[in-house]
Parts: C-alpha cells; sequence; structure tokens
C-alpha cells in the first residue's frame, strides 16, 4: 500500500494505491488519525488506485469519521472502485460514509 497526502488548492487528499488489509491498515490508521488530530476538515479520500480492502481497512476508515465527527468534520471518499465500492455498500456503509464519483463532485457538494 502507498499513501499520498497532498495539500490540493486548499483541500487535504489521502491517495490510497495497492491493498488496505489487515498488514497495511495500522500505518493508514496513523496517517488518518494524525489529520483528525490537526481537524483536517473537509478530508478527501481518494481510492482510485485501491485493489483491495479488508475489514480491517473498513474500520480504520469508521474510526477516522468517527473521530472527525467529534469536532464536525466531513471525510468525502471519491473514486472508488467498483469491486471496492460493493464492499461497502454490503455492509451499508454506503449510508454512513459521504461517497462521490468524481473529486470535483466530492467539492462541489
Amino acid at each position: 500500500m502507498k499513501i499520498e497526502i497532498a495539500d490540493n488548492k486548499g483541500m487535504r487528499v489521502i491517495a490510497i494505491s495497492g491493498d488496505i488489509d489487515m498488514y497495511t491498515s495500522p500505518e493508514l490508521r496513523k496517517e488518518l488519525m494524525h489529520l483528525v488530530q490537526k481537524k483536517i476538515t473537509p478530508l478527501y479520500v481518494d481510492f482510485r488506485g485501491v485493489s483491495y480492502i479488508d475489514s480491517s481497512g473498513i474500520a480504520t476508515f469508521v474510526e477516522g469519521l468517527k473521530g472527525m465527527m467529534g469536532y464536525g468534520g466531513k471525510m468525502k471518499l471519491v473514486c472508488i472502485p467498483e469491486r471496492i465500492m460493493e464492499i461497502f455498500s454490503f455492509a451499508k456503509l454506503d449510508k454512513v460514509f459521504e461517497i462521490h464519483g468524481t473529486m470535483s463532485d466530492a467539492v462541489n457538494s
């Protein structure tokens, strides 16, 4: 897994590529919780390069979202591949997370 954190025109974007699983989710959690502690909002998470996610990866995002809700922050998930989106939908997390097809849709929401 590779994590890139960028500041794009004043927006904080985390771009993830590769597998998010029990081996890589601790690194993702560390980065995500660091941004939560800084009270970044909105936080955009670009899933374009994600090839796989397991329950530990999902739990990491749930924990991050929960942390952000504590200060009224927003997490916007963008560009989720169909096979990954199926997991969010199956777990009914598409009703919990703010999910957008493109970055421009997320920014304009």
